[in-house]
C-alpha cells in the first residue's frame, strides 16, 4: 500500500512538475512570440519608413536631375544666344571696319586722284607756257604781254570800290617785259582809285613768267600772268566736261 501511494504521489508530482515545466515553457514561448511580433511590427515600420525615405530620396533625385537638365537647357539656350549675339557683334564691327576701310581707301584715292589731277594740271600749265614761250617769237610775246596787262588793267578799272583789300600804299610788279609809261601810269591811277589813295608802284623783271603781270600789295596778289590765265582756261576745259 504504501509502495502504490510513493508512485501516486511521485506520478502526480511528475505530473505536476511537467505542467509547470508546461506552462513556464508556453509562457517564454508565448513571450517570445510577443516580442518576436513587437520586433517584426517594429522592423516593417522601419522597412515602411526606409521605402517612403528612399522614394523620397528617388523623387528628390529626379527632380534634381530634372532641375539640372533644364538649367543645362537653360545655360545651353543662353550661351547660344550670347554667341550668337557674339557673332552678330562680329558681324557688326566686321562690316563697320570693312566700311571705314573702304571709305579710307576711297578717300584715299580720291585725294590720290586730286593731288595727281593738280599735278597734271600744274605739269599741262608749264608744258602749255612752254608752247607760249617756244611757239610765239619774242614780238610775239611781247604782243601777248601788252595785251594782257591792259586787260589786266581793264579788269581792275571794272572792279567795285573796295574789292580789292591791300594794306599800305606800295604795290610791287612783277613782269616779263618793262611797262611802258602809259601802262605803268594807267595802272597806277586805277589802282589808287580802287583803294582811294596814292599808290607807288615798284618793277621787278622776271622772264619765267612770258608774259603778263603780276602785282602784290600788303598779302594781296592780283595774278594777271600767262601761266594764270592758262590755269583758268584749264579749269574752265574741266568744268565744261563734268557737265557733259
Amino acid at each position: 500500500m504504501l509502495i502504490w501511494q510513493l508512485i501516486t504521489v511521485q506520478v502526480v508530482t511528475f505530473i505536476f512538475i511537467v505542467l509547470l515545466l508546461r506552462w513556464l515553457l508556453h509562457a517564454h514561448i508565448v513571450h517570445a512570440l510577443r516580442r518576436l511580433r513587437k520586433l517584426n511590427q517594429e522592423n516593417l515600420e522601419k522597412e515602411r519608413a526606409l521605402k517612403e525615405e528612399l522614394e523620397r530620396a528617388r523623387k528628390e533625385a529626379r527632380r534634381e536631375v530634372e532641375e539640372g537638365r533644364r538649367q543645362a537647357e537653360e545655360l545651353k539656350e543662353q550661351a547660344k544666344k550670347e554667341a550668337e549675339k557674339n557673332r552678330e557683334d562680329v558681324l557688326i564691327r566686321v562690316r563697320k571696319e570693312a566700311k571705314r576701310l573702304i571709305n579710307d581707301a576711297i578717300s584715299d584715292c580720291q585725294r590720290k586722284r586730286a593731288e595727281l589731277s593738280l599735278e597734271m594740271q600744274e605739269k599741262a600749265i608749264y608744258l602749255a607756257t612752254d608752247m607760249v614761250k617756244y611757239i610765239f617769237t619774242e614780238q610775239g610775246r611781247e604782243s601777248l604781254h601788252s595785251q594782257l596787262i591792259d586787260e589786266l588793267i581793264d579788269e581792275i578799272e571794272k572792279l567795285e570800290k573796295g574789292k580789292i583789300e591791300a594794306k599800305g600804299d606800295k604795290a610791287e610788279v612783277i613782269c616779263a617785259y618793262a611797262l611802258e609809261s602809259v601802262q605803268k601810269t594807267k595802272l597806277k591811277k586805277v589802282l589808287s582809285s580802287s583803294l582811294n589813295r596814292d599808290i607807288k608802284l615798284s618793277e621787278k623783271p622776271d622772264p619765267q613768267i612770258i608774259a603778263g603781270l603780276i602785282i602784290k600789295m600788303g598779302g594781296f596778289v592780283i595774278d594777271g600772268s600767262v601761266k594764270n590765265r592758262l590755269r583758268k582756261i584749264l579749269s574752265m576745259i574741266k568744268e565744261k566736261e563734268r557737265a557733259a
